[in-house]
């Protein structure tokens, strides 16, 4: 058997090899500046894709019932009314944050629609203009020294 010199140099050992390389620092600054940045790009990516998952996933009734901390027959109720969006999987309920979150927009009470006075101190009554007494229970304040009267 005869080796051929491309088998030779397979079995004769290789030496290290070493390099030595030098860089400045604002060199090394600007590369891990680099790096970083690419590093923050590829996590922000990675977070807005997991919360859009998130988002599109579905929610179990017990899920929905801690969302809005009462108990799951709270939910049941709804779903049973066709108060609450939900969906049917099969023989199964389940909830999609963003509907649960739009219906859970509407259902905001608004503030009472009392009517401000525009003098400080008087409120309006039915039909006459009332001042309002200014005491600390029943104390004489500086604003008012009489307050039984």
């Amino acid at each position: 058997m005869t080796l051929t010199p491309h088998d030779n140099a397979l079995s004769a050992p290789i030496p290290p090899l070493r390099a030595e390389i030098i860089l400045a620092p604002e060199t090394v600054r600007a590369v891990a500046q680099e790096i970083a940045r690419w590093l923050i790009e590829y996590l922000q990516k990675w977070l807005q894709e997991a919360q859009a998952a998130q988002e599109r996933a579905l929610l179990t009734p017990e899920e929905v019932a801690q969302y809005f901390q009462v108990n799951r027959q709270w939910v049941y109720e709804r779903t049973c009314k066709n108060e609450i969006p939900h969906i049917k999987v099969g023989k199964y309920l389940r909830f999609q944050r963003e509907e649960i979150d739009r219906w859970t927009g509407g259902m905001a009470v608004p503030e009472a629609n009392q009517p401000r006075g525009i003098i400080p101190g008087f409120q309006i009554g039915s039909n006459r203009l009332h001042q309002r007494r200014i005491t600390s229970r029943g104390r004489a304040t500086a604003d008012n020294p009489s307050p039984g009267q």
